[in-house]
């Protein structure tokens, strides 16, 4: 009886601090402090040379690694067997490749 009570208060602990983990979805009601033209500007400068191989195909704002909100970019390749590139531009303005391991 111990032992389900103290693997039930384990879960209950676990739950609790993965839920404070998780940050609220982005305000959609409140403008992104960096405009989506800009932040495009900014991931096009980041893939450099790659513009000529790769084309964007969303751009989203999340808050999946910032409570402020990011654009979040997909560019995929014309080459069939090539990985899209995933990039991330902060309203701050850097700008981060995202290769699934952030």
């Amino acid at each position: 009886m111990k032992t389900m009570l103290a693997l039930g208060a384990v879960t209950i602990a676990i739950t609790t601090l993965y839920a404070s983990l998780i940050l609220p979805p982005y305000n959609k009601t409140k403008p992104p402090s960096m405009p989506l033209p800009v932040a495009y500007a900014c991931a096009v400068v980041a893939l450099g040379s790659d513009t000529n191989q790769f084309h964007c195909v969303s751009a989203s704002i999340t808050t999946e690694f910032t409570p402020e909100g990011e654009w979040y970019f997909t560019f995929y390749s014309t080459n069939v067997n090539s990985e899209p590139k995933l990039i991330a531009v902060e309203f701050n303005g850097k700008v981060i490749f995202d290769n699934g391991y952030r």
